[in-house]
């Protein structure tokens, strides 16, 4: 990996893994190593220690043994299901933001966001570690609101985080997608912060929480999971892909297994079949 500030290193570490969750590179049933990792990527293993924690974190790995990792399974529900209750959980607390109005500081914290955002966009294109920034501050973002909204929220979202993936609000993957329509799938979730935040300033509590809930669009489209502006479902630019941590075929009692197997709720002696989801 090329030469990069500690923290931007960081973040591309955590992109760089989750792609490889999302494109299959990391097989399910397969054992990955923090330190072989590391030598992989050239880097040391603080930064691959924590990108997989996160994932972890985010549900898309379980821990395997004392250092080893590997890829969770869920139903195509779990993450629908995850993503629509994140919204729901962020819309409720912009809600309460903006009904009691926001802080001078919070509103400075969100006008410091949507500029370093306007500086990647302004570019009319990503280069180099744009991507890792903007998952920086879109994340910093979406904890403006959750930290702000309610103390009880951010406990229901690390539950949310850590059960089911995509349920983080940095969590958006975008497979083999072309760079201009991730480009421009990232601007407009983008000019929807800006929204969100004149919402929560006018102190429009009922805008603000529509927002919040339709801002999880950008994740469902990356994911072929919803149809893009203008078109239909199953048009999205990631139409059609595999997920390899989603099986279509896991019935609904059936769970995953601290080693990332897939077992029935009756009782681990009955192995569930695992398949690939075609979204």
């Amino acid at each position: 990996m090329r030469r990069a500030k500690a923290g931007t290193r960081q973040s591309q570490v955590i992109t760089e893994l989750r792609s490889r969750v999302m494109h299959g590179t990391f097989k399910a049933g397969e054992k990955y190593s923090e330190a072989a990792l590391a030598d992989e990527l050239g880097v040391s293993r603080t930064p691959v220690r924590h990108a997989l924690t996160v994932l972890v974190e985010e549900g898309l790995l379980t821990r395997v043994g004392a250092r080893g990792y590997a890829v969770r399974v869920y139903r195509v529900k779990d993450v629908l299901e995850a993503i629509d209750l994140r919204g729901l959980l962020e819309g409720y607390a912009a809600r309460r933001i903006a009904a009691a109005g926001p802080s001078a500081e919070l509103v400075a914290a969100f006008e410091e966001c949507l500029a370093e955002g306007d500086a990647i966009f302004a570019k009319r294109a990503f280069e180099d570690s744009d991507e890792a920034r903007y998952a920086d501050m879109n994340r910093r973002f979406h904890g403006l609101i959750i930290e702000a909204g309610d103390g009880a929220l951010s406990l229901q979202m690390e539950t949310l985080i850590d059960r089911v993936p995509f349920g983080a609000p940095d969590a958006i993957a975008f497979d083999h997608m072309a760079e201009q329509q991730k480009f421009d799938m990232l601007h407009y979730a983008h000019r929807q912060h800006h929204g969100i935040v004149e919402a929560i300033c006018q102190r429009d509590s009922a805008r603000a929480e529509a927002l919040l809930r339709e801002h999880t669009t950008p994740v469902k489209q990356s994911l072929g999971l919803s149809a893009p502006v203008g078109g239909r479902a199953g048009d999205g630019p990631a139409a059609g892909r595999s997920l390899p941590f989603v099986d279509m075929d896991m019935p609904a009692d059936a769970l995953t297994a601290p080693d990332g197997a897939l077992v029935d709720a009756a009782g681990p002696d009955k192995p569930t079949a695992r398949k690939k989801a075609m979204i």
